[in-house]
């Protein structure tokens, strides 16, 4: 795929299930998400979709099943029945619909995608970008070969990193977070951080709890 890509254009693959025409969800999916909605309205010309339109590249029917993966309220309203269709998705969307932004890029391959009510499943499988695209944005500082210089890890091992997050979220005091900091030291988690919640609470200020949680490391440090 990636040799015929369009630079202009990024491809997302999915898997949906439906009761309809595959092909039929396709274009609404690709309307959907690109410069349409349920009905052609005022303003959406010819000359616009052209322009910024999504486009089904290609619907590969695979198998149909009995019954639905999920409910659909709004399928049960209309009294649709099975058998419902499965089938692998491409489709492509203009980069200058999107720009440099991952938030935006996120919400125009999902999004409202999964509230479709053509579909009873549907699963985002690949997203391809060009390179191009990839290269507007900051690439990783340390990569693979500096993670595990940093963890103290040679670039040449195949053990996996291991990481975990402080738990109970909070409550715990600067002295018991140092003290389970040394229990994960010594079961070889090789990085340790805060839950998202716990910032600079009373019962464990940050400057507290970092001084004893490093000291606790440097000293299995010392030890190991």
């Amino acid at each position: 795929m990636a040799a015929t890509m369009d630079n202009n254009r990024f491809y997302a693959d999915y898997l949906i299930e439906t009761p309809l025409d595959p092909l039929q969800v396709a274009e609404v999916m690709a309307g959907e998400q690109s410069c349409g909605t349920f009905v052609r309205v005022q303003g959406e010309t010819e000359q616009l979709r052209e322009r910024a339109r999504a486009v089904v590249v290609s619907v590969e029917e695979i198998e149909s099943v009995a019954a639905p993966s999920l409910p659909n309220a709004w399928q049960q309203r209309q009294n649709m029945q099975g058998p419902y269709r499965r089938a692998k998705v491409k489709i492509s969307f203009p980069i200058d619909n999107v720009g440099a932004n991952l938030p935006t890029l996120a919400a125009t391959v999902a999004g409202n995608l999964f509230d479709l009510g053509e579909v009873t499943g549907m699963r985002l499988l690949s997203l391809s970008l060009p390179e191009h695209y990839r290269r507007q944005f900051d690439m990783p500082r340390h990569g693979i070969a500096g993670t595990r210089k940093l963890t103290g890890q040679s670039s040449a091992s195949q053990a996996p990193l291991l990481g975990t997050i402080i738990k109970p979220n909070v409550g715990l005091s600067a002295v018991e977070t140092g003290e389970l900091v040394t229990q994960l030291c010594e079961a070889g988690v090789d990085f340790i951080k805060d839950d998202e919640v716990c910032a600079n609470p009373v019962h464990a200020p940050l400057e507290e709890r970092v001084r004893e949680v490093m000291r606790r490391v440097r000293a299995y440090q010392d030890k190991s």
